[in-house]
Formats: C-alpha cells, structure tokens, sequence
C-alpha cells in the first residue's frame, strides 16, 4: 500500500516543489522584515536592558555595525516568529510521501515541537543568558565594559537558538522513529558522535572562554539527547504492541 498521493516525480517536479515552498517561506520573511526593521533599535534596547539589567552602554566600533546589527536582528527575529510556518511549509513538502496516520502523527506533534522550541528559548532568554552575560558588567579595576552591540547581540542569538532547537530534539526522534527512519538502537549507537559534533559546535557558537556556556549547551544537549532514546523505545514498544494487535486480529479473522 502506498501513500494517498505518492506517485512516481521526476527530479524536476521535487525541484519545482521545493522552490515553490522555499519562495512562500522567503516571501513571508521578507514581508517580516519590512514590518520589524523600523523597530529594530527599540527592541534591541528591550532585550538588552533585560539581559543586564542595567544601564550598559551598546557601542558600535564601525560606521556600519549599528545598521548591519538591526538587519541581522531583523531577519532573526522574523525567523523565530515564523518559525510554524517554515515548520508547516516543510511539512507540506514532505507530505505526498507520508500515509495518512503518518501525515496525522506528524501533525499532532508540530504545536508540541514549537511550544518547546519556545520553552526552550525562554528559558535561554530569562535564565541562562543573564547569567552568562552576567560577569560581562562588572567593572575591572574600576574600568567600565564597553560592549560591542553587534558581537554580543550575535553571541545572546547563538545561545538563543542553540537552545530553542535542542528542545527539538526529542519531537524530532519520535518522529523519526514513528516514520521507521531510525531506531533507539541507532540513536543509542550515535550518541558519542552526536556528543562531539555539539561540543565543537558550542565551542565555535559561544562567547564564553571560560567554557561554561558550552558545557551548558553540551550538558542540555545530552539531556534531551537521553530523553529521545528512552521516548523512542517507548515507541518502539507501542509500534511493535500495534502490529501484534493487528496479526491477532487477522488471525481471529480468518478463523
């Protein structure tokens, strides 16, 4: 049995899907970013007063930083808000190929997988990131820090989103594990990769030398990572538990 609307495509019919889904995405981000530039500055100062907590002066050390730091701002922000609808757009790529309780399962969890990409983020945002930040504002030797605004906006994104897309990581696992794309064989099997690859990750995405930061990312990394293995044997079981439940079934049937 194949999925509803499965069909053999040729190479260019994927091609001219996945521009078609990649144009209404960038479409919509530009439309974003037209309407949040022009409140770029005071929303800068509103997440950069939340972060310290104080009044820290944002230097910019170029003619052009302060501009290029509310671009990038802009385009970021815009990403994080649309970020269902990036999620429904690949989902609508992707969807010919599902069968219809796959289409369903998938479907059920994308509000979880957002809702945890903002707890995720939050908790960066209202926690983590402060109290990195916070030795960044203490005078050395009665110095006062000046702040690069766009390096250290760049730095709190990076944690921003490090963060928001490790809650991703257990949605993502059930689902490929729902799809029979992989098994928690294979995620067990993977982790010491998995491990290594965020830790050099971290270390090139974070401000921190001290190297707190990326034990935090790698350390939340290894939790959820955890999480996923055990919520995919649980899947596994209920998969396996279904099947068995069909052949009875069928059985019963044909006596």
């Amino acid at each position: 049995m194949e999925p509803p609307e499965d069909r053999e495509m040729e190479l260019r019919e994927h091609l001219a899907e996945l521009k078609k889904r990649t144009l209404r995405v960038m479409i919509v981000l530009l439309i974003g970013i037209v309407a949040v530039f022009p409140n770029a500055p005071r929303l800068i100062r509103w997440i950069w007063y939340e972060i310290f907590n104080e009044e820290i002066s944002m230097v910019a050390y170029t003619p052009t930083e302060w501009l290029v730091t509310q671009l990038v701002f802009s385009v970021l922000f815009v990403v994080f808000i649309t970020y269902p609808y990036i999620m429904y757009q690949t989902y609508q790529f992707a969807k010919p190929g599902l069968f219809e309780h796959e289409r369903r399962f998938v479907k059920t969890f994308m509000p979880f997988s957002y809702l945890l990409f903002l707890l995720g983020t939050i908790i960066s945002l209202f926690v983590v990131i402060p109290k990195l930040y916070s030795w960044a504002v203490v005078p050395y030797f009665g110095a006062q820090p000046q702040l690069s605004v766009q390096r250290t906006l760049y730095g709190i994104f990076k944690i921003f989103f490090a963060f928001g897309l490790s809650f991703q990581i257990p949605v993502l696992a059930l689902i490929a594990v729902k799809l029979q794309l992989i098994t928690s064989d294979w995620l067990a099997g993977k982790r010491i990769l998995v491990y290594i690859a965020i830790f050099i990750l971290a270390t090139n995405i974070t401000f921190d030398i001290s190297g707190i930061s990326q034990l935090i990312v790698l350390g939340l990394v290894a939790i959820m990572y955890e999480f996923s293995i055990i919520i995919a044997k649980l899947m596994e079981r209920n998969i396996k538990k279904d099947k068995m439940e069909i052949l009875h079934q069928e059985e019963k049937g044909k006596i």
